[in-house]
């Protein structure tokens, strides 16, 4: 049964469209990557019934976590680093906060006035952000996020409803039968978006057995700077919406899974303390090889994508990387050809190559402490036309704000 919190107003009932909500639950369920599934999710949520803002919780274990954050009074569209604010806080699931009610209760809250709640209810409204912000929530919905077998994977809360002429206005007893229906069915597809995403890190997990330092956070930040790249890549040279979408589905899962191959090294070789010799370098260069093995099922864009940035994200734009141009990566005997330089290089492991890189420099490892900022884009920049694409050292700096917020989620 959902609770119903509202001030004694009239509320003005827009009428919605039902069959765009059909088509939009649709289109949900063709998405694959965990990432872009919530943001469209909690992006159609709040077209739908014109909310001007809006967050999406996941719940793992006894708290929910800001997964994505919207506000269109707060956070412009042409700045990527908003998508991240807040995405490292957390809530308590209990009674106390309005998500944290939902989320332990099952029920969804609808409330035409956050400043005037009921005295009887154990939830309130938390008014730090609005203080923080000068904004202002009004009404709020908020329904849990829950699966056919009556799992809650989280919350979805929507802020201040508005009406055709831009006025802040109470949301409706149909946009809560709406909107609770499109959570049911973005829930399930959510469940198997991670159920997707955790077999991802399964593989990375599986390789931080062998090399502790390619951990999952480590894979995560990777995944994320990449997109990020790649998106203000492909704005720049007029890629279509849809081929950026698309794009950045399957090169998030491809970045997460650069150095896989590293699980059919020894351990000795990972594990070793001090230089290595000459054939064991050999041997640990050639992970980008057997990485790329594992990625064999060439009429699949996820692992067509895998298999090319797994091969290639150690390639140098000056041509001095490796493993080089190899005729046939399956063969028995495998010997490094001259490397790969320029364009010759796949441009999602040019991406991948930079993001990997300066997250090595920005985390501490056994042997040296993390770089300060300045430090490691000194050296990025000084690499610009040597190892990097200069393109893309340019792009990585003009959106360096974004890196920043991502490197703060993923920590």
């Amino acid at each position: 049964m959902a609770a119903l919190d509202t001030a004694p107003r009239a509320r003005t009932i827009i009428s919605r469209d039902p069959t765009r909500l059909l088509q939009i639950v649709e289109e949900i369920y063709h998405i694959k990557d965990l990432d872009t599934l919530l943001e469209k999710v909690l992006l159609e949520a709040r077209n739908f019934v014109k909310a001007e803002a809006g967050t999406l919780y996941l719940a793992a274990g006894r708290y929910l976590y800001f997964s994505y954050v919207q506000n269109e009074a707060l956070f412009r569209e042409d700045r990527p680093k908003d998508k991240y604010i807040y995405s490292n806080k957390r809530l308590a699931i209990d009674k106390n906060s309005l998500a944290g009610y939902v989320a332990a209760t099952g029920d969804s809250l609808l409330i035409d006035d956050v400043y005037d709640i009921s005295s009887n209810v154990s939830y309130h409204f938390n008014p730090d952000f609005d203080k923080k912000t000068s904004y202002k929530t009004g009404s709020i919905l908020v329904v849990p996020l829950e699966t056919t077998d009556h799992l809650i994977l989280g919350v979805l809360q929507l802020i201040n409803a508005k009406n055709e002429t831009g006025l802040i206005i109470p949301f409706s007893m149909q946009d809560r039968l709406y909107i609770t229906e499109f959570a049911r069915n973005a829930a399930n597809a959510i469940e198997k978006a991670k159920l997707s995403r955790e077999m991802v890190l399964r593989m990375v997990e599986l390789a931080e057995l062998r090399d502790p330092y390619e951990t999952s956070q480590h894979a995560k930040r990777v995944g994320a700077y990449s997109i990020e790249l790649y998106e203000a890549w492909a704005l720049r040279h007029r890629v279509e919406d849809r081929k950026i979408k698309h794009m950045k589905e399957i090169l998030r899962n491809a970045a997460i899974l650069h150095d896989v191959g590293k699980v059919a090294l020894s351990d000795v070789i990972l594990r070793k303390p001090g230089g290595l010799g000459k054939d064991e370098i050999i041997q640990m260069k050639s992970h980008t090889i057997h990485g790329a093995r594992l990625f064999k099922y060439v009429h699949s864009p996820w692992d067509r994508m895998a298999a090319e940035v797994a091969l290639n994200h150690h390639e140098r734009w000056d041509g001095r990387g490796y493993p080089g141009k190899i005729d046939n990566i399956f063969a028995r005997e495998i010997r490094f050809g001259p490397g790969k330089r320029e364009k010759e290089i796949p441009l999602a492991a040019r991406i991948v190559a930079l993001a990997d890189v300066y997250d090595a420099l920005m985390s501490k490892r056994s042997y040296k402490d993390s770089w300060k900022e300045e430090q490691a884009m000194r050296y990025i920049r000084v690499q610009a036309g040597r190892q990097f694409d200069p393109e893309l050292v340019g792009l990585f700096q003009r959106n360096y704000d974004t890196i920043r917020a991502i490197r703060k989620r993923y920590v």
